[in-house]
């Protein structure tokens, strides 16, 4: 899946994805039709937002979850343990490891406003 996932980014010309746990209605627990974080990366968990780059898949989530996603993501994937030392927020890991101009994709109708706000600062 992240194979296909990475050559349709880059037909649509994006150097990163971001996908969610989220569903239209930010509702605590979506529908089962909107598992889209879990269909990309195997984490079943109920919180994670997962990021795919060409050469990077990462997952952050909080410490509820960090055995659950250790056991559940292949090593295609890198856990992001949200909170602890030297992990950084996944808008900083952007910042840090995306050239100048890069494309960043997300659903805009999964995002809060203020999610996508922390993002661009």
């Amino acid at each position: 899946r992240l194979e296909h996932l990475r050559a349709l980014m880059a037909d649509a010309g994006l150097d990163a994805l971001i996908v969610p746990s989220d569903d239209p209605h930010l509702s605590e627990y979506p529908p089962t039709c909107f598992n889209r974080r879990e269909f990309v990366s195997g984490f079943t968990g109920s919180a994670g937002t997962a990021l795919v780059t060409a050469t990077s898949a990462l997952l952050w989530t909080d410490g509820r979850y960090f055995l659950q996603a250790e056991l559940e993501l292949s090593d295609d994937w890198t856990l992001m343990k949200a909170g602890q030392p030297n992990v950084p927020e996944l808008g900083q890991w952007l910042c840090d490891n995306l050239s100048d101009g890069a494309v960043v994709g997300f659903d805009p109708t999964v995002h809060s406003a203020k999610s996508v706000e922390s993002l661009a600062a």
